[in-house]
């Protein structure tokens, strides 16, 4: 009897690895930008660097120095600053980053952590022959900044951090499902949780505190990435090793000039009473 129904189940084991990967491999691999360029916003402005190995996508424009560089959040890209980029360009040079793994940059394995990513955006403004810039970041794009600074203080002119991830605040919650971190079973999860723009809806209204903002065509920039198996191993890559090398214990060694911008109804990263 024990025999039998181990082999049933050993049979539906094979019968479930077949099927989800047939599921896996029918979605795309990743977003062509040449193919959706016309829906891009700025794509006149974007430009492609090979960066580590990795082919970073960014968009640049407008003068002045210091330059200003923008980075994302978790599960975001370039399309996060559309709505601020082309009237920062009429003052500043502005430079828009999309991270490894994020947007149209590479998706390669490998490290995905905020160290990675801020080494990644200090070698971009090696790239761009940048001596010295402000960083501003928004929720993990906050976090990568300060590692950005604490790294290559020398670089930075200064910070504005929206919402910054990187400090542990009680009461705050995650765009991500807690069971992306499980083994194996996040992954399987993640996919089926993402053959629908539902995940991505949920996590605009966490992030919205007006919801006229969570348009469609906003909810379909965000979901677009995440439809593909690279964007989605790399949002949990990007996931699971967050905490890593954890920033707050080091906040002390910034000494750059740092502007702090917080949500009143902010539920991601709420606003810690003891830093007012």
């Amino acid at each position: 009897m024990l025999k039998t129904f181990l082999k049933l189940l050993l049979t539906l084991i094979v019968i479930a690895a077949i099927a989800f990967t047939v599921f896996w491999f029918a979605r795309p691999g990743h977003v062509s930008f040449e193919e959706v360029r016309a829906g891009v916003p700025y794509s006149e402005s974007s430009r492609f660097a090979e960066i580590d190995g990795v082919r970073i996508h960014y968009q640049e424009k407008g003068v002045g120095t210091p330059p200003r560089v923008l980075i994302h959040g978790f599960t975001s890209s370039t399309y996060s600053w559309k709505d601020v980029f082309e009237r920062l360009s009429r003052t500043f040079r502005v430079i828009a980053v999309d991270l490894k793994g994020f947007g149209f940059s590479g998706k390669s394995d490998g490290d995905y952590t905020r160290r990675a990513q801020a080494q990644l955006v200090a070698h971009l403004l090696n790239h761009l022959k940048i001596e010295k810039a402000w960083l501003g970041g928004s929720s993990m794009g906050g976090e990568v900044a300060l590692n950005v600074a604490l790294a290559n203080p020398q670089r930075v002119a200064g910070l504005i951090l929206i919402g910054s991830a990187g400090v542990e605040v009680k009461g705050s919650s995650s765009l991500a499902p807690a069971y992306v971190r499980i083994p194996f079973v996040g992954r399987t999860l993640t996919a089926l949780a993402l053959t629908s723009d539902k995940l991505v809806r949920e996590g605009l209204e966490k992030s919205f505190f007006d919801d006229a903002k969570i348009t469609a065509e906003r909810v379909a920039h965000y979901y677009r990435p995440l439809r593909t198996r690279g964007g989605q191993l790399a949002a949990l890559r990007a996931r699971t090793q967050a905490d890593q090398f954890p920033i707050e214990q080091d906040l002390g060694r910034v000494n750059v000039r740092t502007l702090i911008i917080w949500g009143a109804e902010d539920v991601l990263f709420r606003w810690r009473q003891d830093a007012q």
